[in-house]
């Protein structure tokens, strides 16, 4: 239901975008103008601000059924727990805790303290210790970072959601005060750790201890990063980019650019000429809003999958939506004609089949982008 309504959202989309243009909202398109333009062009007119909304309602929408859930959850512990069950930390729990590889709780907290403190000690030298933007990131390190990894984790464990609030980090950079572009490009110390609960506890269901994992990055990390670096200066010396070598990034690269330079344009000062103040309607943002709330209330008063609006969440703000026409598609082969073929063993083979094909496509991938590294590493002379 989630891929039918991120289609239904891209078909409304075709529609809907010449009633707007008619009615003088998406205002700058102009005839002839690509893709990457078109898509641009309307954003900044209405589907920058729609989105907002919708992403409030859907966040809201989440925290209602969060809540639901973890009261369901809550009623649920205490019918099924034993009075006679004693819930103190028994020398098992303690041993269990020890094989696996816990660090004692006193290390966690002093690792993120000093993490932290660097990451506000260097963005405020580089920003030169603006009073407004270090109130944001004590506000960020000690504050939002703290609950929402917690909330998270409690609800990965309790119902297995994840908090997620919109625009959390561009917010805080806009109602710190500051004009000028170096802000985002700060080393923020803002982030969600509580989703990494659910691949600690995949590693706990699986007997590796912690310390093996932390030993793996140890020696992933430098060679990730060394590689990265010698394969990067490759890529660039084989031509400019973008350019028609790199046609992805020819045409891609243009729209991220603009599309961050809109978030960019709101701390630049002058709201007259900024494309973020453009962009910025309350009305539109209403109008997001109402289409979610009122969609999730018409799904819940029918009975209706609630999916089917965060699908039609992702298919409004999909940029380019040519990639949920081929999802469609396999989605309703999949549910049309494997699923009644082989019933339920169906769900058992489709993330077998996603593993395998993600592998084989990514070492053909490499072997083909090997290929090209040799072939641009030769020099082709006329003799």
């Amino acid at each position: 239901w989630s891929v039918v309504g991120a289609f239904a959202a891209v078909v409304g989309i075709y529609l809907l975008n010449p009633v707007l243009y008619d009615a003088g909202v998406l205002h700058s398109w102009r005839p002839g103008d690509d893709t990457i333009v078109t898509s641009f062009r309307n954003t900044i007119d209405f589907y920058f601000s729609f989105n907002i909304g919708l992403a409030l309602a859907i966040a809201l929408i989440g925290l209602l059924s969060i809540y639901q859930s973890v009261r369901r959850a809550r009623h649920k512990a205490k019918a099924a727990a034993d009075p006679n069950h004693d819930t103190s930390d028994s020398e098992a729990d303690r041993a269990a805790r020890i094989a696996r590889g816990h660090i004692p709780d006193w290390a966690i907290l002093a690792v993120y303290l000093f993490s932290c403190c660097v990451y506000i000690g260097v963005s405020g030298y580089l920003i030169d210790w603006h009073r407004g933007v270090m109130t944001v990131l004590l506000v960020y390190a000690f504050v939002y970072t703290p609950l929402v990894s917690y909330v998270t984790a409690r609800l990965e464990g309790l119902c297995g959601q994840a908090l997620s609030i919109p625009l959390a980090r561009e917010a805080g950079m806009i109602l710190s005060g500051y004009q000028g572009l170096k802000i985002w490009f700060l080393p923020i110390p803002i982030g969600n750790f509580g989703e990494d609960t659910v691949f600690y506890r995949q590693a706990e269901l699986t007997g590796t201890r912690f310390g093996s994992i932390w030993k793996a990055d140890l020696v992933l990390v430098p060679f990730i990063l060394v590689c990265s670096i010698l394969f990067a200066n490759f890529i660039w010396s084989m031509g400019p980019v973008p350019s028609q070598a790199y046609p992805y990034a020819e045409k891609i690269w243009e729209l991220q650019a603009m599309n961050q330079s809109l978030v960019y344009s709101s701390t630049t000062g002058d709201r007259e000429f900024s494309q973020f103040y453009r962009a910025i309607s309350p009305g539109y943002i209403a109008s997001g809003a109402a289409v979610g709330l009122c969609g999730y209330a018409a799904l819940a008063v029918t009975g209706g999958p609630v999916l089917l609006l965060y699908g039609f969440a992702k298919g409004v703000g999909q940029t380019l939506p040519h990639s949920l026409i081929l999802t469609f598609v396999g989605a309703c082969l999949g549910r049309f004609y494997f699923r009644p073929r082989f019933g339920q063993r169906w769900l058992q083979v489709i993330p077998v089949v996603t593993a395998g094909f993600s592998c084989g496509m990514g070492l053909i991938s490499m072997f083909c982008i090997g290929i090209q590294f040799l072939c641009s590493a030769v020099t082709v002379t006329t003799y």
